[in-house]
C-alpha cells in the first residue's frame, strides 16, 4: 500500500483536548507540533484536521518519517493499526 497523505489521513490518531484559559487546546501527541486552540472543543477539533493534513503534506514533501498509531495488545506486544475508526 502506498503511504501517501490519503493513507495517513485514514489512520485514527489519538487526540487529546484540554481546557485552557481562553478555550480549548486540541493536539495529537504522536504528531509533534500538531496543536491548535479554539474557543470551543468543536472548533479546536475542526481546526486540528486541517493542521494534521498540513503536517502530512510537509513531512511527505520533505521525506521525513511519519509515526503511525499502534494498538497495544499485551505486555511488550504491538499490533499496527490497519483500519480507520473515524
Amino acid at each position: 500500500m502506498k503511504k501517501d497523505k490519503k493513507y495517513f489521513m485514514s489512520l485514527s490518531y489519538p487526540v487529546q483536548i484540554e481546557k485552557v484559559d481562553k478555550g480549548f487546546c486540541a493536539f495529537i501527541p504522536m504528531l509533534r507540533g500538531c496543536k491548535v486552540f479554539g474557543e470551543t472543543a468543536e472548533i479546536a477539533l475542526k481546526e486540528l484536521g486541517a493542521v494534521k493534513e498540513g503536517f502530512f503534506d510537509v513531512f511527505l514533501e520533505m521525506g521525513k518519517p511519519i509515526p503511525e498509531p499502534v494498538i497495544r495488545v499485551g505486555e511488550g506486544e504491538e499490533l499496527e493499526q490497519k483500519w480507520s475508526m473515524e
